[in-house]
């Protein structure tokens, strides 16, 4: 298996809005941690420098991120040409209002294309980028991808906020038909700079629901990236979604799941676990996944070991890794 890091791994200790030894911190509801095994970045300019440096502390092969945080081409370029030295494969990510509708997702020419990616803006419900268009935020993603010699760009549309299939309008229907028609719109762009773009089922969509669209589109510029425990918040069974999804999938997010049935507040609940403590078949997943995927050996499976706050990272991420490296994915 090729395993790579998801930059999620790190949000508590990585991104500026959520890092558990800034000042800020002290003002949310949660706990902070005990002790940290791993110094944060020095800056917001570090951090995908910084995010190299753990992929590699842990002999992993790829690093998934935001690519707004590759600052502009020539910087997307050197990155891109450090990992490519180190053997790293730069997978990129954007977040994007995927069901917009027309007016929101192309503006007419005439009001001047921009978009840019800003840290300073980037919040737990916000994801830094901004611009006149969707359309706009997705080329400009698609840009920095090319640059840095990433091969797969991730469209990523869940954002609190943005409609999804839980909201009652504009239907589910009208929603995939839209996430159909903006995801054709970027096709000759992506095939110009020779990228795969991939929707993401991120706890707002079903994998079934995004698959339809993939094969509606019938491109082989559109895949989809896996999330294990995505389908979960769909109330969507993990093993369906895989067998579904296996055939267009172009990477994988490693996460894991502890269901919760019952609360004292008589309420479910989920609750992020390091892999195989969690209720997420994840072994199951990577056999369907190597049974199923058209390059199974050259499927991407970026681990997104996600702590609360007062959990070492670290200590989640070598355990998960272990746990991986274990599993036996031949049938």
């Amino acid at each position: 298996m090729r395993l790579g890091l998801s930059a999620q791994t790190y949000r508590w200790v990585a991104f500026p809005w959520m890092r558990v030894d800034r000042p800020e911190f002290r003002a949310t509801s949660h706990h902070a941690p005990y002790d940290l095994t791993v110094e944060p970045p020095d800056g917001i300019d570090d951090l995908p420098d910084w995010l190299l440096e753990r992929a590699l502390a842990h002999d992993l092969t790829a690093l998934s991120l935001d690519v707004g945080w590759l600052g502009d081409a020539a910087r997307a370029r050197e990155f891109g040409a450090w990992c490519a030295d180190a053997g790293v494969q730069v997978l990129g990510a954007v977040s994007v209002n995927l069901a917009a509708d027309p007016e929101c997702w192309q503006r007419p020419a005439a009001a001047g294309a921009w978009a840019r990616f800003d840290p300073a803006r980037a919040t737990s419900l916000r994801s830094g980028w901004d611009g006149d268009a969707e359309a706009s935020i997705a080329a400009a993603a698609m840009s920095a991808t090319a640059a840095a010699g990433a091969p797969l760009l991730s469209l990523v549309h869940g954002e609190p906020g943005r409609v999804d299939r839980f909201a009652r309008r504009p239907s589910l229907a009208v929603q995939l038909a839209r996430i159909e028609r903006n995801v054709r719109s970027l096709l000759p762009l992506a095939r110009d700079l020779g990228l795969t773009l991939a929707v993401q089922p991120h706890m707002d969509y079903r994998c079934a629901e995004l698959v339809e669209v993939v094969e509606r589109v019938d491109s082989p510029h559109l895949r989809l990236v896996f999330d294990t425990a995505a389908p979960l918040a769909a109330n969507e069974d993990p093993l369906e979604a895989a067998r579904r999804a296996a055939p267009f999938t172009a990477a994988t997010h490693l996460r894991d799941m502890r269901v919760q049935a019952l609360t004292e507040i008589a309420s479910g609940a989920f609750f992020h676990a390091p892999i195989g403590e969690g209720h997420v078949p994840i072994q199951d997943i990577l056999r369907i996944m190597q049974q199923g995927a058209p390059d199974p050996d050259g499927l991407t499976h970026c681990l997104e070991t996600v702590t609360r706050p007062e959990h070492d990272v670290e200590a989640w991420l070598t355990a998960s890794l272990a746990t991986v490296r274990g599993f036996d994915v031949r049938e």
